[in-house]
């Protein structure tokens, strides 16, 4: 056996190339929401997203029951404030003891910018509105999100084995 050949071999029995992929993911779309549905074959584990924008980089993202709003990461929320329809303006982080209830947490790497840029609001709160306003530092102008499509959406993911309330990553 050459040397070529033995280090050949080696490298196929290690690299998965006759293999088939281990999950498989399908997508669904609606005008407004993305659903991304990754089925492990294995472990038969299912993860779930659902998102608006750009599959890497979301504007709007659904996890554990709460919304998550992305502004520029630079930006400190943590005095953010928002408006669900004609309602009242109120701090982002009133909310916060409902987040911390429904597992939704801060992620970020450093202390000065724990939410690096995102406003998390709990979903219930969007019951009969479908847009909300949110002003993201003091400073900035309020930006505007449609929320419209969400709950048909969480019945297309429920339809497919996602569980609104565990089952759905950021």
């Amino acid at each position: 056996m050459t040397p070529l050949f033995a280090t050949l071999s080696i490298l196929s029995s290690l690299w998965p190339f006759h293999q088939e992929r281990q999950t498989k993911t399908e997508r669904y779309a609606t005008p407004a929401w993305h659903i991304d549905i990754t089925r492990d074959k294995f472990t038969n584990k299912i993860e779930c997203r659902l998102y608006q924008g750009r599959r890497k980089h979301p504007l709007v993202s659904y996890s554990r029951s709460t919304l998550a709003f992305q502004f520029k990461r630079k930006f400190n929320t943590t005095k953010a404030s928002f408006r669900v329809g004609s309602g009242p303006t109120v701090p982002w982080t009133s909310v916060y003891p409902q987040l911390v209830g429904l597992g939704a947490t801060l992620s970020g790497k450093s202390l000065d910018n724990p939410s690096e840029g995102r406003v998390l609001i709990p979903a219930a709160l969007f019951e009969n509105d479908f847009v909300i306003a949110i002003r993201a530092t003091p400073r900035s102008k309020p930006i505007l999100f449609g929320v419209q499509g969400l709950a048909d959406s969480l019945v297309t993911a429920r339809a497919q084995g996602c569980d609104p309330e565990t089952g759905f990553v950021a």
